[in-house]
């Protein structure tokens, strides 16, 4: 367990972390969420040894190994993909290497040969014991999950771009299996399917994970506790980001009811004392309410909430056909990206276009756009059709001496001018912010001003190249608000997935250089998804089982031995699937007791009690090794009810 004990770090006089404290267990599942600035890199920094806190201690057990994944890119020493990925198993390597070598030695030397094989020995029992010999195809594996292909394996990482290089390095962390894995931003660096690949990853990691995205539905894939960091402090909220944000609501009302009580208390206090100041009979009264306001701790105003009261609808309609693709070919040199697409999109669509990179994604905008022409085929907007582009290189193209304001307004028609004030508000930027110079403000408040740009111009199609890179959540939400209430085409690039269910009504899936589409949200293109893969697997296997069955129907004794096979292992089946929900539910249970001590060994009022600090810490103990005995038998309860059900399709096939 690591333990983070009343952490305060600040920069330029600016509190970042106040008294921070945090016990981070085994396996835990953390999600670390907050405004942009409010200290999440700070804390992860902290924790992982790369900056020092200004008052504040981290206690970790001997040999606890941390992984680091920060936002912006690192140093990579040159090499290989495959070199740089290996490095996460640093002994492991340096063991395969003195192997190799002692092998030489002992073909090449007649004397020490019982030393020589006695080192290889225990060299050979440690390699083994790090699994050492499933390494390359295990990295190959973990490369290949991340989206490298096989050919790129051996290329130096000095040719590759600086995701790519994040990608090589997010993969020798994984195979180096820290105790605790800290990801900073991880989908910045990832397309949706190494993305979802590396959920499916992480649900299997063995060490503990704290993680620091935007992306919500991949917090709520892997995480089961969310941490929030707010004025310093770190609060926690159980359960997954919706149920997060409802405590939150509930939180920030409770709050404001408070406020607004503690204000109208000293309304009446204020007007009390000025009604009564002169008064010489009421002169110890007025003394006494007056020393009450001095020492009344003040309740900090609620901040405010942005929430969407104006209306985005486009001036002019376009007409009922936005976009349409009649067998679009589009190639760089001898390599074809779009191969004779044909789609369309009408107006009132939300489309989400996904794909791996390099699929196409950002040409077939650029042809929209009309910055590529189409080399095949035709691409035709409909008429009266004004596109709005946002792509992530637009930030650069803000002029750094304008004003917010100044900025905003250069782009935006005369009739929508009275909202300006309404949307800046919407992306936090109010009062005296507006006037801020484009020039000091950071790559998320950049992307905000940006994005305010194209909400207000008269774009009656909008064309979205990753919106939600640069933003918190409490951005995204703005976004999300503003885009729900337009009443325009869309056409959205994003690998937020929550971001993309929320406003899609159809996916476009471009592979291969074609588009498939899939009508509804992108929960309901993954589950359209996973039919697909299972009829495919079911086609497969029964055309598998097809060629092991002789040709002609069954008889009678096949027959008869599958009903015998099935009333065997009926009663069998029953008691091993009772018995792994049993210890699903014992499972359950430790856990929450175990949380439940990991808390009070989290507060600092605990430790003013060492007889109850000693007798939490031998419980945690205590159920820790139940908890791992439960694993056990719970494995080994579902590993004899598969082998058991594959007994009865071997049955099946006799």
């Amino acid at each position: 367990m690591l333990q983070v004990r009343n952490l305060v770090y600040s920069i330029a006089g600016r509190s970042i972390l106040d008294g921070v404290d945090w016990s981070i267990g085994s396996q835990a599942r953390y999600a670390l969420v907050g405004a942009n600035g409010a200290g999440k890199t700070t804390l992860l920094r902290v924790i992982c040894g790369e900056i020092q806190p200004q008052k504040g201690s981290i206690n970790r057990p001997r040999g606890y190994v941390i992984g680091y994944l920060p936002q912006e890119e690192v140093n990579i020493e040159d090499g290989s993909v495959l070199e740089s990925a290996l490095k996460g198993k640093k002994e492991a390597v340096i063991l395969g290497e003195k192997i190799r070598d002692l092998h030489v030695q002992l073909e090449n030397s007649g004397i020490n040969r019982v030393q020589l094989l006695r080192e290889l020995g225990e060299c050979e029992e440690r390699y083994q014991a790090l699994k050492g010999y499933s390494l390359e195809s295990e990295t190959e594996r973990v490369l290949s999950g991340l989206g490298f292909k096989e050919k790129e394996f051996y290329r130096p990482l000095s040719e590759m771009s600086g995701g790519w290089r994040m990608r090589a390095y997010l993969g020798r962390l994984l195979l180096q299996e820290p105790d605790l894995l800290l990801l900073d931003e991880p989908s910045n660096h990832l397309d949706l399917p190494s993305l979802e690949w590396l959920e499916k990853y992480l649900v299997q990691f063995s060490g503990s994970i704290i993680i620091v995205s935007h992306d919500r539905f991949f917090i709520d894939s892997i995480t089961s506790e969310i941490y929030e960091i707010d004025k310093g402090s770190l609060n926690r909220y159980k359960g997954h980001y919706k149920f997060f944000l409802d405590q939150k609501r509930e939180k920030e009302r409770l709050h404001k009811k408070k406020w607004e009580e503690q204000q109208a208390e000293i309304r009446r206090q204020k007007e009390f004392i000025a009604r009564n100041r002169v008064r010489k009979d009421r002169a110890a009264q007025v003394q006494s309410r007056m020393k009450f306001l001095e020492k009344m701790e003040l309740i900090d105003p609620p901040e405010i909430q942005s929430e969407i009261d104006f209306e985005l609808s486009v001036d002019v309609q376009s007409f009922k056909e936005v976009l349409a693709l009649d067998h679009l070919g589009f190639s760089y040199g001898e390599t074809q990206v779009l191969k004779g697409i044909t789609a369309s999109i009408t107006r009132g669509d939300r489309a989400a276009l996904i794909g791996v990179n390099g699929a196409g994604k950002t040409t077939l905008t650029r042809l929209i756009t009309g910055k590529l022409q189409p080399q095949k085929g035709s691409l035709c907007l409909g008429g009266k059709t004004t596109v709005g582009l946002y792509v992530q290189h637009q930030l650069e193209m803000l002029n750094p001496n304008s004003s917010i304001y100044d900025e905003v307004l250069s782009t935006t028609p005369e009739t929508r001018v009275p909202q300006v004030r309404n949307v800046l508000g919407l992306f936090r930027f109010r009062g005296d912010d507006v006037f801020k110079k484009i020039g000091v403000l950071s790559g998320g408040e950049k992307a905000r001003v940006s994005l305010a740009k194209i909400l207000l111009s008269s774009s009656n199609f909008l064309v979205m190249d990753e919106p939600t890179t640069h933003l918190d959540l409490m951005s995204l939400e703005a976004l999300e608000q503003a885009l729900g209430r337009y009443d325009g085409t869309m056409l959205l690039i994003s690998h937020d997935r929550y971001f993309l269910d929320k406003l899609v009504n159809r996916v476009w899936e471009l592979k291969d250089g074609r588009i498939v589409e899939y009508l509804g949200n992108y929960s309901d293109y993954l589950e359209k998804k996973e039919k697909e893969s299972a009829g495919l697997n079911k086609e497969e296997k029964a055309e598998r089982e097809k060629k092991k069955l002789p040709k002609g129907r069954r008889s009678k004794e096949q027959k008869r031995i599958e009903a015998q096979a099935r009333q065997a292992v009926s009663g069998e089946r029953k008691r091993l699937s009772r018995e792994a929900e049993h210890w699903e539910n014992e499972i359950d249970r430790l856990e929450s007791e175990i949380r439940d001590i990991e808390s009070n060994l989290a507060s600092p009022g605990t430790y003013k009690n060492s007889n109850k600090v000693v007798d939490l810490q031998k419980n945690h103990a205590r159920l820790k090794k139940n908890l791992e005995e439960a694993y056990k038998e719970w494995e080994r309860s579902r590993l004899d009810l598969e082998e058991l059900l594959e007994s009865i399709e071997d049955t099946k096939n006799i």
